[in-house]
């Protein structure tokens, strides 16, 4: 990745399953910085005004907690924001946004698995504005070089699948079970999740390691982890694909560190 990347961001149009990456300030300006993101990229999907104000106010509830309760060492936080769409496996889509910072838990949950429950008027107004479709998971960073450990914090709106939106979800997407083997590969030794062996039979490509396999045939991803924890989505979905084989590989990794 460039200086010139890192430092702006990745743009909506340029990743593989239409994903914009952000860098917010470690400041007090981070919720007015992740306003002005989002409000730049929604407008384009078509949304309503309504939903992009009720997005604007999330995303601000979102910096402010990193501000307040993820700064590590008493420094600023190094987070981003990712925006992207993904289908909700009922044929319509959603708009997810997370806040990566690289605090691995919130402060009075050291180790706590499932969802965060830090007090706070902020993530009550986005587990009323979502209807309960947030939470958090351990992730690695997007624009820093290496990729930072920490988490991601999200909330997911559902939005109507218009033409726009189709055309900016599926326009990159790879067009068979190889190209997007190695689509999803490039992400994650991207984000340092460097251990995957790629291979490829007429029709299949494969990903794997020693405790997760990724399998790939020309419409769907779908993985089994030592944990048994296995799922599947469409090609069409490959950041979400990689966001999900990115929080299994840091989960397991946890364990090993316990």
């Amino acid at each position: 990745m460039t200086e010139t990347a890192t430092a702006r961001g990745i743009p909506w149009r340029l990743e593989n399953g239409g994903c914009a990456a952000l860098p917010l300030p470690g400041d007090p300006t981070i919720a007015a910085v992740a306003r002005g993101h989002v409000t730049a990229l929604l407008p384009a999907l078509g949304l309503p005004a309504e939903t992009i104000d009720d997005v604007a106010l999330m995303v601000s509830e979102l910096a402010t907690n990193i501000l307040d309760h993820a700064t590590p060492g008493g420094g600023a936080p190094s987070a981003e924001l990712w925006v992207y769409q993904r289908g909700d496996g009922s044929g319509h889509d959603e708009l997810v946004v997370k806040a990566f910072d690289t605090v691995r838990h919130w402060r009075g949950h050291p180790g706590g698995p499932g969802r965060m429950r830090e007090r706070g008027r902020g993530l009550e107004i986005i587990d009323i504005l979502t209807d309960g479709r947030w939470g958090h998971h351990p992730s690695r960073s997007r624009l820093s070089t290496p990729a930072a450990r920490g988490k991601a914090t999200w909330f997911a709106l559902p939005i109507p699948r218009t033409r726009t939106a189709r055309g900016r979800r599926h326009g990159r997407t790879p067009t068979n079970a190889a190209q997007a083997a190695k689509a999803l590969h490039t992400m994650l030794v991207r984000r340092g999740i460097d251990g995957f062996a790629l291979g490829h039979e007429p029709g299949v490509s494969m990903l794997t390691c020693d405790d997760l396999s990724v399998r790939c045939d020309d419409e769907t991803f779908r993985w089994h982890a030592r944990t048994g924890e296995a799922g599947e989505l469409p090609v069409t979905d490959i950041t979400e694909v990689g966001e999900q084989i990115v929080r299994l590989r840091e989960a397991m990794n946890d364990v090993h560190v316990v």
